[in-house]
């Protein structure tokens, strides 16, 4: 196929610039936000940069106020590819530096490889592919730069309401063949507070952000002896994966601990190790006293059982879309109060209230402060859709692959759009890496996700002598 060889002959500039991307260090900083760089420097270099590129393609580009951008080309009606260059924070683990962009054994490493830049990059470079064969499109193709997909989407919140939204799309930011079905994503906080000074919890921190399972969780205790907890954590039963020490900056007068989990995405925490759950049940073995041991419970008992929501009695499920999950994202206990985030992913023929009612009436009960910090409805696009079958007949076509639609828990910009599914770039029966220690994508599946975005934009967007 002319446009596949095409795309071979840019493959060494598509990995080059897959690589300088990871390099920006594009983690959500509002402390250092400005004009034109509303989440912070990281994110307006990204952003930038991506820009720059694109215009060097000889595309139309736009800066939407540092919020959100876009790349565009041909003439007609809209269609959108919605990725984002915004990362989580890199967590620890990694055999790698994070944003070294390293390759190895034919895959290339670091924070965003595959969520969400080089799925990206390699809708643009798709782009390009087709400009260099000289194929005329129909439509106007404009990939939009998200850059608060990770913490709540201000940025399409903002970049919606200034500019044009196509009415279909998809979302290079999840898995192939096609979600078609994406679950409503609600983030709680909840919060306790303490009526008495603690004696011996000073402080317990876990997680970062809702949608990510936590990887480690510290912990500072007074009043107990090291030798005591010591004792304990050697005759404490860790599964395979998590662990605990003692910090060996320990004081008489405080201890310091570390527990280490296994980082998940939070749509699908059964994949991970919670660090906080199980820091918390290495904490009952304890000598606390009841007020403590009451918090600790109350954690442990709703947010802390199950990934289906057994502890708040919200195991609901459906058959577009499968079983709810709910992930403690952020925990952080001190002598004043108890504060955390958990994230539910519901099924997509239910509605928000299916999930909050009966988790603020346990709140109201247990004198918990409940606060709704997000809330995504579930969204839906029919199997038998013409956008649908364009793109898994792409997906057949270049793979040799089985195409099929399913449903997930995560939340993509697919729900940004009237008609908009996940499409790629992770292929069935591969790792998920996704917000992991040494996320990375292969080589070979970053062209093969070029190939096939480009024969899903000529599908979309070309006559069919042309696809």
């Amino acid at each position: 196929m002319r446009l596949n060889q095409t795309i071979d002959l840019i493959k060494e500039d598509l990995i080059s610039a897959v690589q300088t991307c990871i390099r920006i260090k594009s983690v959500k900083d509002v402390e250092h936000a400005a004009t034109g760089a509303p989440f912070g420097p990281g994110i307006q270099e990204a952003l930038e940069w991506t820009l720059d590129l694109g215009e060097k393609f000889g595309f139309t580009v736009k800066n939407v106020d540092g919020y959100a951008g876009h790349i565009e080309m041909g003439k007609g009606d809209l269609l959108g590819i919605l990725g984002h260059l915004d990362v989580v924070p890199e967590g620890d683990g990694w055999s790698a530096p994070p944003y070294s962009a390293s390759i190895n054994d034919g895959k290339l490493y670091g924070r965003g490889a595959l969520d969400d830049k080089g799925p990206t990059l390699a809708a643009l470079f798709a782009m390009k592919a087709i400009k260099d064969a000289g194929i005329p499109l129909n439509m106007r193709v404009r990939l939009i730069l998200g850059t608060d997909e990770e913490s709540g989407w201000a940025d399409m919140d903002y970049y919606l309401k200034k500019e044009e939204v196509p009415q279909i799309g998809f979302a290079p930011d999840a898995e192939f063949p096609l979600i078609h079905a994406e679950k409503g994503i609600l983030h709680l906080e909840l919060i306790q507070s303490h009526p008495t000074s603690f004696p011996h919890l000073v402080r317990v921190q876990g997680g970062e952000r809702a949608n990510v399972v936590p990887d480690l969780c510290e912990v500072t205790l007074k009043e107990i002896s090291s030798e005591v907890v010591e004792k304990l954590l050697k005759s404490f039963s860790f599964p395979e994966g998590v662990s605990g020490i003692i910090d060996s900056q320990a004081t008489d007068q405080e201890i310091k601990l570390s527990f280490k989990g296994v980082g998940a995405h939070g749509s699908l925490p059964q994949n991970g190790k919670n660090a906080v759950v199980y820091a918390l049940q290495f904490l009952k073995t304890l000598p606390l006293n009841s007020e403590e041991n009451r918090s600790l419970d109350n954690v442990l008992k709703y947010p802390g059982t199950g990934f289906t929501g057994e502890g708040f009695g919200i195991t609901l499920s459906d058959e577009p879309s499968g079983k709810l999950s709910l992930n403690l994202g952020i925990f952080e206990l001190t002598s004043d109060e108890t504060r955390y985030v958990i994230d539910i992913r519901y099924p997509v023929t239910f509605k928000r209230d299916d999930v909050f009612l009966p988790i603020a009436k346990i709140a109201e009960n247990e004198h918990l402060i409940i606060k709704v910090l997000t809330h995504q409805e579930a969204h839906h696009v029919p199997k038998e859709s013409a956008l649908v079958q364009s793109l898994l007949k792409a997906y057949a076509d270049v793979t040799g692959l089985e195409p099929f639609a399913f449903a997930i828990g995560g939340g993509t910009y697919a729900k940004a759009l009237p008609q908009g599914v996940a499409f790629g770039p992770l292929f069935p029966g591969e790792p998920e890496v996704i917000h992991c220690p040494d996320e990375y994508i292969s080589i070979d599946n970053l062209l093969l996700t070029t190939k096939v975005y480009a024969q899903a934009i000529l599908n979309l967007a070309a006559d069919p002598e042309n696809r």
